[in-house]
């Protein structure tokens, strides 16, 4: 089990991954950490470490060879994108990706219910740095997970804080905190951002229970000794402030 971010970061060490692959993985190795503990954590809560469950990764990256390496005796499924063009800095050709269990959709065509694909039904469903990519009306998204969740199961989203302390300053300094639109719809940056608040309602109208909203500074950061970083750090640890939230949803009985 990888309980560190460095031990995430001696995992990969020796892959051929290019400079914007590397700079991700070593920026999200602290994010991956965090992730896996708390995957660990719900996972004994569904079945004992000797009883297979099956957990669906949406958005193939790192951290899907992380969790084949932390569990397994799981079934671990993916589904998202399957083509050369998507795989950015999240998910670079050096990681292993078995196709054999791999499901491709286009979770923007979630829109259209006569287009949902039918996969096994997971007890564990990971949606980690993806909704945000996503230029389709999360409410569709969300209603489609909870068709790949089997009930009682559960469903971790993991998405950037819209309302994060440096994204109001820079507002507040009459920048937009947001990128552009890529050229390549393959490969998307940040189409919307949400905040907690937003996300909450919007997978209650999904039909999902919200079982916790944990936000969290989980990426790599200054670690100056200087007054100004340490004002930053003390800032940015207010909740609301923070960069990253996690939501923990439950498919009902």
């Amino acid at each position: 089990m990888f309980t560190t971010s460095k031990d995430i970061i001696d995992f990969f060490k020796g892959r051929e991954f290019h400079e914007e692959a590397h700079r991700y993985m070593t920026t999200h190795a602290k994010r991956y950490a965090f992730l896996l503990e708390h995957v660990s954590n719900v996972r004994s809560t569904l079945a004992q470490p000797d009883v297979p469950v099956t957990i669906l990764d949406i958005g193939p990256s790192f951290l899907t060879e992380l969790l084949r390496h932390s569990f397994p005796q799981d079934s671990i499924l993916t589904l998202g994108f399957d083509s050369p063009s998507s795989r950015g800095g999240h998910f670079p050709l050096g990681i292993h990706h078995e196709k054999t269990t791999h499901f491709e959709f286009d979770l923007n065509d979630s829109l259209y219910q006569d287009r949902w694909i039918h996969v096994p039904k997971a007890s564990l469903v990971i949606m980690a740095e993806v909704i945000e990519h996503l230029y389709t009306s999360p409410i569709h998204v969300l209603r489609f997970v909870r068709s790949l969740t089997a009930p009682g199961g559960c469903v971790f989203i993991e998405t950037p804080n819209a309302a994060t302390l440096k994204k109001r300053l820079k507002l507040l300094w009459g920048a937009n905190p947001y990128e552009m639109i890529r050229e390549n719809r393959d490969n998307p940056g940040h189409f919307r951002e949400y905040t907690s608040r937003e996300l909450t309602t919007l997978a209650e109208a999904a039909g999902f229970e919200v079982i916790a909203v944990q936000l969290s500074n989980y990426h790599s950061h200054d670690s100056s000794k200087s007054v100004f970083s340490r004002v930053a750090r003390s800032l940015f640890s207010y909740p609301n402030f923070r960069r990253g939230m996690t939501l923990t949803l439950k498919h009902p009985l």
